[in-house]
């Protein structure tokens, strides 16, 4: 089919191309994934890239940042639960290239890829799944002109923080601890920009004022400190072995 065929089947008859989709094992049967916070995960990233006009492959987009479509509900399901659905399919039968132009597009469609996954962080929900479909038949993949932001996160840096938390409130809860991210480093032109951080680990005694600090590379050092902390008794901290007395 040609693409003015395509659009004509995608727009006037929806519900039987929902159908067909909905028939077959397609990456628009998948469900539509909630985009993490960045606020969640913020002191944990290592390189912060953006770009105002990107090209992405939509098929590598797994979710979203609105409320209204991280549900429960499928890629193919935006066509019929979409709330701006039939406005934007009218704009697609009038201007069916904007989905194949390269120039930035307007208004803005906005993504964020965390790691190795892509979500719609802005505007662009309802024409990201018509972008599916209708490459879906047509074959191409790559939509342009995208705002996109780049995060590359250590969530497993983050998941030893909070296990620290969890032991330091427990056996030692006079001993805080804090993530100190820097950037260290930016490369930029007209219309990108990549930041590098540097991320550690700070421990601090309010009782005798010690300060500790571990590096993100330290991790094997991080959870050899959990693990004793975790581990000691009355005892033991009379007692202290080597690296915990480092902290307390």
């Amino acid at each position: 089919m040609t693409v003015e065929e395509v659009v004509k089947r995608i727009a006037a008859e929806t519900d039987k191309v929902i159908e067909e989709i909905k028939s077959r094992d397609c990456l628009l049967n998948n469900t539509i994934e909630k985009c993490p916070e960045p606020e969640s995960f913020r002191n944990y990233i290592v390189t912060e890239y953006w770009s105002d006009s990107e090209s992405v492959n939509v098929f590598q987009i797994t979710g979203t940042s609105c409320s209204d479509y991280d549900c429960g509900i499928s890629w193919i399901d935006m066509l019929r639960f979409g709330k701006k659905m039939s406005f934007t399919l009218e704009l697609l039968k009038k201007n069916p290239y904007y989905y194949f132009d390269t120039a930035k597009k307007i208004p803005d469609m906005h993504f964020t890829r965390i790691n190795d996954r892509i979500y719609i962080s802005g505007d662009g929900n309802h024409r990201t799944a018509i972008a599916k479909v209708l490459f879906y038949y047509t074959g191409n993949t790559m939509l342009h002109g995208i705002d996109f932001t780049e995060y590359q996160v250590d969530f497993e840096l983050k998941y030893l923080f909070e296990e620290l938390e969890r032991v330091l409130y427990q056996k030692l809860p006079y001993v805080k601890a804090e993530v100190i991210r820097k950037c260290v480093k930016r490369e930029d032109t007209a219309g990108w920009k990549k930041d590098y951080y540097e991320v550690e680990v700070k421990l601090i005694n309010y009782r005798n004022g010690k300060e500790f600090k571990i590096k993100r590379e330290q991790k094997d050092l991080l959870r050899k400190l959990i693990d004793e902390i975790d581990g000691l008794s009355f005892w033991k901290k009379i007692f202290k072995n080597r690296l915990v007395a480092n902290v307390i």
